[in-house]
């Protein structure tokens, strides 16, 4: 079982948002987010907005290995992902974690 664990790819987004513009695009992103989760290796993705400052939207993912989030990485769905969100994001962080 933990052979399995190790393979798999976590990965924490923080996503700067254009003031004023959080509520659309953490919208449209619940929309992105439910054709991920249709992907093969998609385990988990869920998406939270800091207490904070409304303008940090997190993203938590995790697939099953690095072939899989790659390759969501490099489909359609994703190129016309990020042409929406370019209206709407400043800069994202993408974090790549694994288990220890």
């Amino acid at each position: 079982m933990y052979i399995a664990a190790m393979n798999k790819v976590f990965l924490f987004v923080e996503i700067e948002v254009q003031p004023g513009k959080s509520a659309g695009f953490i919208e449209k992103l619940r929309t992105q987010a439910e054709i991920i989760r249709g992907e093969r290796g998609c385990e988990f993705i869920d998406i939270y907005q800091n207490s904070v400052n409304e303008n940090l939207v997190h993203v938590w993912e995790i697939w099953s290995d690095r072939g899989s989030w790659d390759a969501h990485m490099e489909n359609q769905a994703s190129a016309a992902w990020r042409e929406i969100a370019s209206s709407y994001v400043i800069g994202e962080e993408i974090t790549v974690m694994h288990q220890a």
